[in-house]
């Protein structure tokens, strides 16, 4: 079972990436190149097959850094 408050608002989409805009950026960058470079190499290729994996992997990274962006933001907020 999954430990913490139950029920605590967490905080916006939008604060959590401020907080790291960086990390975000290269996540987009990297899904953009995937994106790009599978749409331009037609599904023969082993371009397209390798930009699958690396499209999930981006949309699982980002997902995983905000989850621990807003845990870190709770934790923070019980201290005030």
């Amino acid at each position: 079972m999954r430990s913490g408050r139950h029920g605590a608002a967490r905080p916006p989409v939008g604060v959590l990436i401020q907080q790291d805009r960086i990390d975000f950026a290269l996540f987009v960058l990297i899904f953009v190149i995937a994106l790009v470079s599978m749409v331009f190499s037609g599904p023969g290729s082993i371009v397209f097959w390798l930009g699958l994996p690396t499209i999930a992997a981006s949309v699982v990274l980002t997902f995983r850094r905000m989850e621990q962006l807003s845990k870190t933001e709770l934790r923070d907020s019980e201290f005030l």
